[in-house]
């Protein structure tokens, strides 16, 4: 069974609510449990110095990078519900490398899927929230032209997952064509991208990897252990146990 609108509470007239048939209102609350558990802060602290008691250097020693992301949902015209996602290295002064606008959308052809597009935001708003991570990114003036540079071939379709390893559930991300090919505005060049995610009711894994044409990895996990970034301070989902035993 997928999530209920339990904890997700649909803010809607009553009258508005009986006209939803069943399977639209079912996937009207898993986009709204998606939304809840993708919003707030996460943080891979505890993972970064699990990796270096282990002494595990981020990149090629097998370790991973202290990473924040801070995601917030927007309200904007002719666009509707979206997300910003702001990602940074606290190591390199708080420095953003990583910004992002998300679309969401789930189908009651569909069930239990939730499928996500994924824009760049123009320079100008990237410069603005990169100089000032105190600024609310809900607060700017969006407009549905900042949604105009959708990143092709780059959507991630979300499925629920009742039941994972430890007895939670959670979302399981993939991108919809597999691997994929891009070009990299800031690397400058082609690379072949990876992706698996699973996204959780206190936290974001991440298992990005970027490799270029010659198959050489530029990005990631070199031991395919995902960024596992704890939301609000809670305690990531077996957080460690999982690591330990890979570096094992």
């Amino acid at each position: 069974h997928g999530p209920t609108a339990h904890g997700a509470v649909l803010e809607r007239p009553a009258a508005a609510a009986v006209a939803v048939p069943a399977a639209a209102a079912s996937q009207l609350a898993l986009l709204a449990c998606f939304t809840r558990f993708f919003s707030g802060r996460f943080d891979n602290a505890n993972q970064h110095r699990t990796d270096a008691a282990a002494g595990l250097a981020p990149r090629e020693g097998g370790g991973h990078e202290h990473i924040t992301c801070r995601i917030t949902p927007l309200r904007v015209p002719g666009v509707g519900d979206a997300l910003f996602a702001d990602y940074r290295f606290p190591a390199r002064g708080d420095a953003s490398f990583r910004t992002r606008l998300y679309t969401a959308a789930a189908s009651p052809a569909e069930p239990g899927v939730v499928r996500m597009q994924i824009y760049r935001p123009d320079d100008a708003r990237v410069e603005a929230l990169a100089a000032d991570p105190s600024l609310d990114p809900a607060t700017l003036d969006w407009a549905e032209a900042d949604f105009n540079a959708h990143i092709p071939d780059c959507d991630v379709v979300w499925r629920w997952r009742d039941r994972g390893e430890h007895g939670e559930c959670y979302f399981d991300g993939e991108l919809a064509g597999g691997e994929v090919t891009v070009f990299s505005p800031v690397m400058k060049q082609e690379i072949r991208v990876l992706d698996s995610l699973q996204l959780f009711e206190d936290g974001l894994w991440i298992n990005d990897r970027g490799f270029d044409m010659e198959g050489n990895q530029i990005y990631g996990n070199w031991r395919n252990v995902p960024y596992k970034l704890a939301k609000d301070g809670a305690a990531t989902v077996n957080l460690g146990a999982t690591d330990a035993a890979a570096a094992a």
